[in-house]
């Protein structure tokens, strides 16, 4: 089977891709290996599809080549991706820099997506399993387990390999690697980390506002404040997941890991110690629950309690008791891995893929787009921000060059 552009992947930057190659008049088709087009994606945003952050910067990714990320998003930002939806009947909500569809439904985004492709008679190919590709001629092959593809433009959106029962299984790297590309090592990201210390197991369910440090070989890296959450594993919720990536690597380079958490981040340590002391005098002779009753989670207060030996007068000394309240210690020693991680970290290098159009700077014909690429975005919106943007410029650029081939031909 013969089409000007094939895109592997019907994601949310396969259907971008797809979309914005068609209305260039090419013929697409996408493959994809799930039952339907766009799962991932009713799973953003809890279901809400924040789609885009009106808060875009470069600093909100993580990546080997920010430069070349940078010149992505100056191309197509948050502005035009809003444009983009509000062409397709999207009505766009703000909420704190969180940009969703008014529906709050994630599903809203996908119909509109899906309702483009039809209208623009964009084939999709569930339920494929893609096997391989090869350059051939002047095109590309797609070989899969029933029958062999054939296209002058081949857009590569497979995904990575997070959250693979939605689809992505990593296959994408693999393509990528066997036309001759660097891939940076691959690793979970915007996911938990398991810690190491036996506490968590009783802190198990319990949320608390903190900041949070990520601290490798005991310098500190990166810092996030919000809500943490408490599993038996060991730490979850947005602070961790934007760091988690950051932290897979050092694991992966043999570095010690340890996040950091502050209890009081609005209190410096000096103003915490004082305040305890007075506590301590207020109910010195009393229980030590009256002493420990609304300062933390009563689980949370009391482990930072049995965490500090020395007594003072029947209370534990105020300044060690506010070292751990500031400094609760979370030693990493894994990831929760693929299957619980929202997008991966690492790639194909960017190095090798035109900033101005995500086409392959070795294999002309060739578009690598989306999370295949060696940039991953904090929680917010950013990572479908950089699947818009790379799967627009991408199939805009592979839709017109075929026509241009068309008129020299």
């Amino acid at each position: 089977m013969k089409s000007d552009i094939i895109v592997i992947g019907g994601g949310a930057s396969g259907m971008a891709a797809a979309i914005c190659a068609a209305r260039q008049g090419a013929s697409v088709l996408i493959l994809e290996r799930m039952p339907k087009v766009g799962k991932k994606l009713l799973a953003t945003g809890n279901g809400k599809c924040n789609f885009t952050n009106r808060y875009m910067n470069v600093k909100c990714y993580h990546s080997r080549r920010p430069e070349r990320v940078k010149a992505v998003l100056d191309t197509f930002g948050q502005a035009a991706a809003e444009a983009f939806f509000s062409e397709l009947g999207i009505l766009a909500k703000e909420k704190g820099g969180y940009v969703y569809p008014n529906s709050m439904q994630a599903a809203s985004v996908l119909d509109a997506l899906r309702f483009e492709l039809e209208h623009l008679h964009v084939i999709s190919r569930t339920n494929v399993e893609v096997q391989g590709v090869r350059a051939k001629g002047k095109g590309f092959q797609i070989v899969t387990e029933e029958e062999v593809f054939h296209c002058r433009r081949l857009i590569l959106a497979c995904g990575g390999r997070a959250s693979q029962k939605l689809g992505s299984n990593g296959s994408g790297y693999g393509f990528a690697s066997s036309l001759g590309h660097s891939i940076v090592p691959v690793v979970p990201a915007l996911t938990g980390l398991k810690a190491g210390e036996r506490v968590y197991k009783a802190l198990a369910g319990i949320r608390t506002e903190a900041s949070l440090r990520l601290m490798i070989d005991g310098k500190t890296v990166d810092a996030h404040r919000g809500e943490i959450q408490f599993a038996d594993y060991g730490i979850s919720g947005i602070p961790v997941f934007q760091v988690s990536g950051q932290a897979a690597y050092g694991l992966l380079e043999g570095h010690q890991v340890q996040c950091m958490m502050d209890f009081f981040p609005d209190w410096s340590s000096e103003t915490l110690i004082r305040f305890l002391k007075e506590r301590m005098n207020r109910f010195q002779g009393r229980p030590g629950e009256v002493f420990e009753t609304g300062l933390l989670n009563r689980k949370l207060m009391h482990e930072c309690m049995k965490l500090v030996k020395a007594r003072e007068n029947g209370f534990p000394g105020a300044e060690k008791l506010a070292e751990i309240m500031k400094h609760f210690p979370a030693t990493i020693v894994e990831s929760r891995g693929y299957d619980f991680a929202q997008v991966c970290a690492g790639g194909v290098d960017l190095k090798e893929i035109s900033p101005a159009d995500c086409e392959s700077l070795l294999h002309p014909g060739l578009y690598i787009v989306g999370e295949l690429l060696d940039a991953d975005g904090i929680c917010g919106g950013y990572n479908l921000q950089w699947a818009w943007s790379t799967g627009y410029l991408a199939g805009t650029a592979a839709g017109k060059e075929c026509h241009a081939s068309y008129r020299t031909n």
